[in-house]
């Protein structure tokens, strides 16, 4: 017999990694990457919507939003003003399991990242005009929210998915908490987690050995202080099959929620394989039954949210005007059952493997992604997390793919199956 040769795969995470930790308890991973003469920083809290108490969520968020409204040395708008005059870029995310914000700058002017962030754990000033003009801009985002179909289908089908959990809420909060928080809560908030022996940092791309030395410089005098995040419960979700109906929109929408395991367990690799198997590309069960063949509908997908103590599986199915949800429904039903009744072929499961390695490297084109994908791994896991997703991914077999399916991708056992219909079919 001929062994297959080992299949090449590119690197998790490219260029040289170096790790340490500052006094203050500040940890830092550097990521020297000279593809470009750029340098990104990443810097992680490891603080998100999942710490929030019932009654005030949207805390979090809103605190990422009041970080760029005034510190010590910033005036409200001048981080933004300051990255855009120096040729750069930022953003920041909230999640359930973390707050980011990251930077780029052309080699020679990334320390500038530094001097901010020091700046705004050190010094946010939470002006409360500026908090009362922020929370009006969120109040804005929340309606934005629950007037787009598909993202009020999704809260609404997450709430019911894990009921009684933080991870259940959205992120953005909702509109009754945000109108009772204010100043102090904000406050709080920010003292007890955003402090260096809560954060993480990632500074990756075309950086030079002096770069600790920076880093030291700009961050080592911190005070460290940070409380301690308090333990959250397991995610229960749904025994049996719950259904979520609401009418919006002129479209039928299908979403289905499944259990699923955190990206740094067994089983994670095998149910993206399966993923793409279903809804990845022209040649996916999903895309040829519905979209390209059937003509049932616009769009369908399958994905993997990677949270860090629990995670869902998801497929969503956009249908075409006038094809009704009973049609589409079936098939969706059919497809998960045979995934379940049957191993993949190889030659489809190679094509997914290759989908999943081409993703992959996309998704980790630019230096700044390859901050966050860092910083992700090693605020809620480890940093060989990444480099085992993909490997396993690479080696996942037929039966290991169907066994997986079995464990996780079972309607009757435990999902949530949400309907949204045109507002004339009420």
């Amino acid at each position: 017999m001929t062994l297959a040769a080992p299949r090449r795969l590119p690197p998790a995470l490219p260029g040289e990694i170096e790790r340490a930790r500052l006094g203050n308890g500040l940890e830092v991973c550097y990521l020297r990457n000279p593809q470009a003469p750029i340098v990104s920083t990443a810097l992680f809290y490891r603080v998100g919507a999942r710490d929030e108490r019932a009654g005030a969520s949207g805390l979090a968020h809103f605190l990422e939003h009041m970080m760029f409204k005034g510190s010590e040395r910033f005036a409200p708008g001048e981080v933004d003003r300051r990255t855009q005059a120096l040729g750069g870029a930022n953003n920041a995310f909230t999640s359930h399991d973390v707050t980011a914000y990251w930077f780029s700058f052309a080699a020679d002017r990334w320390s500038e990242a530094l001097e901010i962030e020091a700046d705004r754990m050190r010094g946010l000033r939470l002006d409360p005009r500026e908090v009362e003009m922020e929370r009006s801009v969120i109040l804005e985002e929340i309606a934005m929210y629950r007037d787009d179909p598909w993202d009020a289908l999704e809260m609404e089908a997450l709430a019911a998915f894990f009921p009684e959990h933080p991870y259940g809420r959205p992120v953005i909060g909702v509109e009754a908490d945000l109108e009772r928080a204010g100043r102090d809560e904000l406050a709080e908030l920010h003292r007890r987690y955003y402090r260096p022996d809560n954060a993480l940092l990632v500074v990756a791309g075309d950086i030079g050995a002096d770069a600790p030395a920076r880093v030291e410089a700009a961050l080592g005098a911190l005070e460290a202080g940070a409380s301690q995040r308090p333990e959250l419960a397991p995610a229960r979700t749904p025994a049996g099959e719950i259904r979520v109906e609401r009418a919006q929109g002129e479209m039928t929408r299908l979403l289905l929620v499944l259990p699923a395991p955190p990206a740094d367990t067994s089983d994670h690799a095998e149910l993206r394989l399966a993923a793409c198997v279903l809804a990845e590309g022209r040649a996916s069960r999903l895309q040829r039954s519905l979209v390209e063949e059937g003509q049932l509908c616009l769009e369908v997908s399958a994905a993997l949210a990677e949270s860090e103590l629990a995670s869902f599986f998801t497929l969503t199915a956009e249908l075409l005007p006038g094809v009704d949800a009973r049609e589409v429904e079936p098939r969706l039903r059919d497809e998960l059952a045979l995934l379940l009744a049957e191993p993949i072929g190889e030659q489809e499961l190679d094509r997914a493997r290759q989908v999943f390695v081409a993703d992959w490297v996309n998704a980790q084109e630019r230096i700044h992604q390859q901050a966050v994908t860092a910083g992700i791994a090693l605020a809620q896991f480890d940093l060989g997390q990444p480099a085992r997703l993909l490997a396993r991914a690479a080696e996942a077999e037929p039966e290991a793919i169907r066994a997986a399916a079995r464990r996780w991708l079972d309607l009757a056992a435990s999902s949530v199956v949400a309907i949204c219909r045109p507002e004339s079919a009420r």
